[in-house]
């Protein structure tokens, strides 16, 4: 997972450098899908599309955060937590760096009005780093102690964390605050947060249990 991460963030960064260097511009592809996601200001994807703005928020990220975290400890899964937390927290560090090392404008005729840098996209880095923490977990988890992971579980939790994911890099395009690149450059920045999170808690030993009683 580290390497994976790793690879993720280095592409992520390398191309904020390239950007900077060659002006910010948006590429024929940011272009393309500029012109072809964009939606009317009264339509009801619009209106679904602000809604996501809202629930990726800072304010909305770091509740949906906060609400996983305290359902975990509640279990008692201290590690499924603390990566979780981690995850977010290393996303938004890299992200909110970057956005300042790129300086990318975001596009002219946005809908909305958000403030900072557009690259890379803090919506889709949220989206993903916590989709993706959560699909780690139930995807690992047994259906019980004694039982395998389901195959089956394993793959709706995946299909729901890409479908999220996929639907708030739409929605960034949609409302025309970032260029497509932004959002997958966010949402790669996310997956690595998650696997990086994931991969230093599965380092911490898991405490002791009590020995059974005679």
């Amino acid at each position: 997972m580290l390497w994976t991460a790793a690879v993720l963030f280095a592409a992520v960064v390398a191309f904020g450098i390239w950007l900077r260097a060659a002006g910010a511009d948006p590429l024929p592809v940011d272009r393309w899908w500029h012109d072809l996601a964009g939606v009317a200001p009264d339509s009801p994807a619009f209106g679904l599309a602000r809604a996501l703005a809202v629930a990726g928020s800072g304010i909305g990220a770091a509740s949906c955060t906060a609400a996983a975290v305290l359902a975990l400890l509640g279990f008692r899964r201290i590690r499924d937590a603390g990566a979780v937390a981690t995850a977010m927290l290393l996303g938004i560090l890299a992200s909110e760096n970057l956005k300042l090392l790129v300086a990318r404008p975001r596009p002219w005729d946005a809908l909305l009005d958000p403030p900072g840098f557009s690259y890379p996209s803090g919506h889709s880095m949220g989206a993903a780093a916590l989709a993706v923490s959560l699909a780690l977990i139930a995807a690992a988890a047994p259906a019980s102690p004694s039982a395998p992971v389901r195959p089956a579980r394993r793959r709706v939790a995946w299909a729901i964390a890409a479908a999220w994911i996929l639907l708030m890099m739409w929605s960034r395009t949609a409302v025309q605050v970032h260029w497509l690149s932004d959002t997958i450059a966010g949402a790669a920045l996310g997956i690595a947060a998650a696997l990086t999170a994931r991969a230093l808690w599965l380092r911490l030993r898991a405490p002791r249990e009590p020995a059974a009683a005679p």
